[in-house]
C-alpha cells in the first residue's frame, strides 16, 4: 500500500513507499485517527510535516479522496534495533468541523434532524454571519431525506462532538471527504446486511465461515444510567424539570442531568416546547451512559466478503459467535499494516433489539 502527501487541497506533493507501520482507523460516528511510523531516514519523512493530509491509494479515485488523515502530532525516537523513527498521528477531516463551536443560539421545533444538521453547518462553516469563521471551500452533499424531527436548543457545542452524538442517537454515520478540490460534508445510512430481509445478500461473520480470525466480547454496566432527571430553569421548588428513559425495581438507574444551558429565552418558546428540549438535551447525555456491548475482532481477508465491496463502515452485518452472536453494526473499522503483514480489525456495536 502507498500513501500520498497531499498540501491540503491542493496536488499531491509526495508519496511514502514505505514504512515500518501504519494505522488507520475509521470510525462511522467518531472522528477518525491514524498513526503512522516510517525511518527518519526515508526521503519521503521530510514531507511528513505538522497540517499535511495523507490518503491511502486504496481511498483514492479520480477527484476524490475519501479516509484522509490530517498530522496533527510528530514525534522522533530512537531504536537500537531500528534506528531513528518519526511518527505522525492525528485525526481525519471530520475534525475541521471541531474547528467551530455553534456561536448563536439556535432552536428546533419539529424539526427533521438532517435539516438542523444542515442548518448548523451552513451557519457556522459555510456562510457565517461573520465572515472569519467560514472555511473555504467546504460544501454539502445534498440532502438525503432523512425524517426524524426532534426539537432543541443549542448553544455553544463543539460542532463535531455535537454531530457525533446527534448522528450516534438517531443512528447516521458522517463523514467529510475531498472532491474537485471541496471538503465535501455527508450524512449516511447504514444499511441492513443481516438475516431478516432480502434486499441485499446477507453478510455474515463467524469462525464457522472461516472468516473471522479472531474474536473478543465486551459488556460493561459499571456506568450505566436509564433513566434521567432533568433539570432545566428555575432554582428550588421552581425549577422545571422533566425525565427521559424508562426502568423499574432494580433494573432502574437513575441520574441527574443539568440541562441548565436550555432556554426559554423569556418564556417566549412555550412550555411544551421548553420541556421536549429539555428531554432533547437528556436524551443526547444519557447515550453516554448506554450499557457497554461491542464484539471487536480480526477479519480474514481475501474470504467470501470484501470490505469496501461487500459491505462498508455502518452496515449491520450478523456476526455469529455463540452467545453473543446477532445483528451488529460496524462502527470502526481499523487497517494495521507492519512488517508482520496487514491486518483488518473491525468493531462491531451494540446488538440490535
Amino acid at each position: 500500500m502507498n500513501i500520498y502527501v497531499l498540501n491540503g487541497l491542493d496536488e499531491i506533493t509526495g508519496i511514502v513507499e514505505s514504512f515500518e507501520s501504519v494505522i488507520w482507523n475509521m470510525q462511522f460516528y467518531g472522528k477518525n485517527d491514524f498513526q503512522l511510523v516510517v525511518p527518519l531516514s526515508n526521503p519521503s519523512a521530510s514531507l511528513l510535516t505538522r497540517g499535511k493530509y495523507l490518503v491511502r491509494d486504496i481511498d483514492m479515485k479520480p477527484g476524490e479522496y475519501h479516509n484522509v488523515m490530517k498530522i496533527e502530532d510528530r514525534t522522533i525516537s530512537f531504536d537500537a534495533d531500528k534506528g531513528w523513527l518519526l511518527q505522525v498521528s492525528g485525526g481525519g477531516l471530520k475534525k475541521i468541523t471541531a474547528q467551530r463551536v455553534i456561536w448563536d443560539q439556535i432552536n428546533f421545533i419539529g424539526e427533521s434532524v438532517e435539516t438542523a444538521i444542515r442548518t448548523v453547518i451552513t451557519d457556522n462553516i459555510i456562510s457565517p454571519s461573520n465572515a472569519d469563521r467560514a472555511i473555504p471551500d467546504f460544501i454539502m452533499e445534498e440532502a438525503q431525506g432523512f425524517t426524524d424531527t426532534f426539537d432543541g436548543q443549542f448553544f455553544g457545542e463543539n460542532i463535531a462532538d455535537w454531530l457525533e452524538s446527534t448522528c450516534q442517537l438517531y443512528g447516521y454515520g458522517w463523514d467529510v471527504y475531498i472532491k474537485d478540490h471541496k471538503y465535501v460534508f455527508q450524512l449516511i445510512r447504514s444499511t441492513d446486511r443481516g438475516y431478516g430481509q432480502s434486499q441485499v445478500p446477507p453478510v455474515i461473520f463467524s469462525p464457522e465461515f472461516d472468516n473471522l480470525a479472531s474474536a473478543t466480547y465486551e459488556d460493561r454496566g459499571s456506568e450505566y444510567f436509564n433513566v434521567a432527571l432533568v433539570g432545566g430553569e428555575g432554582e428550588g421548588t421552581s425549577q422545571i424539570t422533566t425525565s427521559v428513559g424508562s426502568g423499574t425495581g432494580l433494573d432502574r438507574y437513575e441520574v441527574y442531568i443539568d440541562g441548565g444551558s436550555v432556554s426559554s429565552n423569556g418564556e417566549i418558546i412555550s412550555m411544551e416546547t421548553y420541556l421536549s428540549m429539555l428531554q432533547t438535551y437528556g436524551m443526547e447525555q444519557l447515550t453516554d451512559t448506554s450499557l457497554y456491548q461491542e464484539i471487536s475482532g480480526e477479519i480474514i481477508q481475501n474470504s467470501v466478503y470484501e470490505y469496501g465491496k461487500d459491505y462498508f463502515l455502518g452496515d449491520k452485518v450478523q456476526v455469529d459467535i455463540g452467545s453473543a452472536s446477532g445483528k451488529l453494526q460496524i462502527t470502526e473499522m481499523i487497517y494495521s499494516e507492519d512488517s508482520n503483514g496487514s491486518k483488518l480489525v473491525p468493531t462491531f456495536g451494540d446488538q440490535e433489539v
